[in-house]
């Protein structure tokens, strides 16, 4: 049985790692617009890949786990609650 430190820690590296997967999203979508481009669809999800397993591996070992979705979801959400419209007024400045 692992402390409860280091399962807290794992939720909020997941949470952050979220976070993170929601402004990649934003990323591609800015970079996207007004392209109908079916490659980058497909390339998001390989860069995603890239993006998370590293962290699911630090954090928990490679295992997957529910709570593991749903920290990357509540990351996600958090990123959509509180930077998202800030991040896009950012992209959007070209």
């Amino acid at each position: 049985m692992e402390k409860i430190d280091w399962q807290l820690s794992t939720i909020v590296l997941l949470m952050l790692a979220g976070t993170g997967w929601g402004f990649l999203a934003d990323c591609f979508r800015v970079f996207k617009k007004g392209r109908q481009n079916q490659i980058l669809d497909f390339v998001f999800w390989p860069v995603s890949l890239f993006f998370l397993a590293p962290v699911i591996f630090f954090a928990n070992w490679g295992e997957i786990r529910l709570y593991v979705w749903l920290s990357l979801g509540a990351g996600v959400i958090i990123y959509r609650k509180l930077f998202r419209r800030a991040v896009m007024l950012l992209l959007q400045r070209e």
